[in-house]
């Protein structure tokens, strides 16, 4: 089953930020995250932040959430490791 990604508001702004290299290491791992976004080998769940997961791209998390009835992984932030886990 294939997915879709969205991006929220805050995702887009960090992303729209990013270097062109970035950028595309990062779009390259949402395609990823859409074809599989439960695959052990790219993503791990949240231990405190219930329905959250969460993938590498370097030094950058990428936050999200799997809607299966709607077939879409909603991207909730984009962010440097020590700072996009933190409750905002």
């Amino acid at each position: 089953m294939s997915f879709r990604y969205a991006l929220s508001p805050r995702a887009e702004r960090y992303f729209a930020r990013l270097d062109r290299p970035t950028q595309r290491r990062v779009a390259d791992r949402l395609d990823e995250l859409a074809a599989d976004p439960f695959d052990p080998a790219i993503s791990k769940r949240l231990q405190n932040r219930a329905g959250i997961r969460s993938a590498r791209v370097g030094g950058l998390r990428i936050l999200y959430q799997v809607q299966e009835t709607d077939e879409l992984v909603r991207i909730e932030d984009i962010g440097p490791r020590g700072q996009v886990y933190r409750e905002r």
